[in-house]
């Protein structure tokens, strides 16, 4: 275990780092599309694709690992993953934009408005932060041959 944190390198790491921000992400997506009177207007499909966007996150880190930052499948699992948890922000950011609107000018002692609104603002950083690590390690290359033996 100990060879494989010192083998796995800064690729593997980012994108483990990523598929956290996502799962994270995912979650508070889903906590803030819960509350009551402020569930998010396709707020289901949201969920869902962030789901997806997270597991391909997750096949990506591990084919980073398996097979290389630059593999086919690994990229494949990258792109989709991005496109996915991309969309589900668009839906999270375009129903919450009206939330704010009124939160800022007359429905300031909201507190349960301000609650959705600070779950998704939460949601939507680390969904964001996530897609930006993710393109940045598409365009990283690995220096060193892993030795998958040493995940043993």
């Amino acid at each position: 275990m100990k060879d494989f944190i010192k083998n796995a390198g800064v690729i593997f790491w980012l994108n483990a780092a990523a598929c956290l921000l996502s799962f994270i992400g995912m979650i508070l997506l889903a906590v803030s599309n819960g509350i009551r009177g402020y569930a998010i207007t396709g707020g289901g499909t949201a969920v869902a694709l962030a789901v997806i966007g997270f597991i391909l996150a997750a096949v990506a880190t591990f084919g980073t690992f398996k097979f290389g930052s630059q593999h086919f499948i690994t990229a494949i699992a990258r792109v989709v993953s991005i496109v996915l948890i991309a969309v589900a922000f668009g839906i999270l950011l375009s129903d919450r934009v009206g939330l704010a609107s009124s939160l800022f000018t007359w429905d300031s002692h909201n507190e349960v408005g301000w609650n959705a609104f600070n779950l998704s603002i939460g949601s939507a950083v680390l969904m964001l932060i996530s897609i930006i690590v993710m393109i940045v390690c598409a365009f990283m290359n690995n220096k060193k041959k892993i030795n998958s033996a040493s995940m043993a």
